[in-house]
């Protein structure tokens, strides 16, 4: 059960952090520096960057376990 929970939040980071890499900066300039900064844009991107990030392991983990990859 380690090895299932290694691998699923390491999916997550790395996930997270190369959409993070990609849509940050547009996203923010699209939105405007005051928004960003004082209204809900911050809030609003990095809900819906979590729940992308959810969304990509969790279909990783459904083609691992297609494919047959022991992961438990």
């Amino acid at each position: 059960m380690i090895k299932f929970w290694l691998i699923t939040i390491s999916i997550f980071i790395l996930s997270t952090y190369i959409l993070a890499k990609v849509t940050l900066k547009s996203n923010r300039e699209q939105t405007g520096e005051r928004i960003w900064r004082y209204g809900n844009g911050r809030s609003v991107y990095w809900r819906l960057l979590t729940l992308c990030s959810i969304g990509i392991t969790m279909a990783l983990m459904f083609i691992f376990y297609w494919i047959g990859i022991p992961i438990v």
